[in-house]
């Protein structure tokens, strides 16, 4: 009976251990990769649908609504005799790999960069800003509790001087603060002006991130939020690896090393890696984070999923759904359980 057998140089119709058909690929490395790939994903291809007429049995299982799936040595089909070589079979892998890179980078890997980059700046920012406080104040210490964030770095950048904040700004106050050269107020103002800088960048890219999880993930990014979602898909390799993971995996998102040690020394177990951040559990009592983590991770599972699979836009219903169980929550936990006390011992007095 014959049967449908499939190399990486063509495909080929065989009975009784001979081939009768053959349906041969280019030569051209470029299209064996087409065709690898198109294997690769299950695809039919056209030299096998030229043959399928012939043919009542399959090797490949892909090709299983075409004949029966059997077992067939086809080890005497070389690719020699038909003109191919190792070398074309190598350059095509080449080829392979390198579409496999380029696809393998998708608008989730440029997420987990932009939320490093964020890490960075988040933490710059406040490197330069202690420094900048540290700094100035030594010549107008009482600013800091007149201007805070960002407009502290920005007034100190255009304005430099006590005198000229005070007049700019209309502020009647004493300082205790000394005089300062010009040369080192420009110097203060320089690093006044790499702060605001790095505030603005911080910004943009908090601006950029909310935007692409919108677009990447918007059932993520309504349940935890833009920052939070791509930290976890970051932390997860990929949105599909975040689809694919249990909810208890997810809930201890960012917390390795907490699990580690409490395999190891035995310590208290995590409740929450990540998710600690979102309002829900980070607002929420001590004795409450734990079953808040973990309906929390269950509503993002499903988000994820729906973001990877079906592509529709389930936030709401998991809105509502996570508001209910935060009610239940908060009505089973309303206080803290009472941990037992270690029974007594008492020592034995020494005779």
């Amino acid at each position: 009976m014959p049967v449908l057998v499939t190399k990486w140089f063509g495909s080929f119709l065989c009975d009784e251990g001979k081939v009768r058909k053959a349906a041969l690929f280019p030569k051209e490395p470029d299209e064996i990769a087409l065709r690898l790939e198109q294997m690769r994903k299950g695809e039919v291809l056209k030299e096998e649908q030229d043959l399928a007429g012939s043919a009542n049995q399959v090797v490949d299982r892909r090709l299983r609504d075409m004949g029966k799936v059997v077992k067939f040595d086809s080890s005497f089909i070389k690719p020699e005799k038909y003109g191919f070589t190792i070398d074309m079979y190598r350059e095509a892998t080449i080829v392979l790999a390198k579409r496999a890179v380029k696809a393998s980078v998708g608008p989730d890997v440029h997420l987990g960069q932009a939320v490093r980059a964020y890490g960075d700046l988040v933490f710059t920012n406040n490197l330069l800003s202690e420094r900048l406080h540290e700094w100035y104040g030594l010549h107008f210490p009482e600013l800091e509790n007149v201007l805070g964030g960002d407009a502290y770095a920005k007034a100190i950048s255009e304005h430099g001087s006590r005198d000229s904040v005070l007049s700019q700004f209309k502020f009647k106050m004493d300082s205790i603060g000394s005089d300062v050269a010009t040369e080192d107020l420009e110097s203060v103002r320089v690093l006044a002006g790499a702060l605001k800088e790095a505030q603005s960048s911080r910004e943009k890219l908090e601006l950029y991130i909310d935007q692409r999880m919108k677009q990447v993930a918007p059932n993520v990014s309504s349940i935890a939020g833009p920052l939070i979602g791509a930290r976890m898909i970051m932390h997860a390799g990929s949105l599909q690896r975040l689809a694919k993971l249990p909810s208890g995996t997810v809930q201890l998102l960012g917390a390795e090393k907490a699990m580690f040690r409490h395999l190891r020394e035995g310590s208290r177990p995590p409740k929450h890696g990540i998710l600690f951040a979102h309002p829900l559990v980070h607002s929420a009592p001590p004795w409450q984070r734990g079953p808040i983590a973990r309906a929390l991770a269950g509503k993002i599972c499903l988000a994820a999923r729906a973001d990877v699979y079906s592509h529709n836009d389930i936030s709401d219903i998991l809105r509502n759904q996570l508001e209910r169980r935060m009610i239940e929550i908060k009505e089973h936990h309303a206080s803290p359980k009472k941990r037992p006390q270690p029974a007594r011992t008492q020592r034995r007095q020494r005779r």
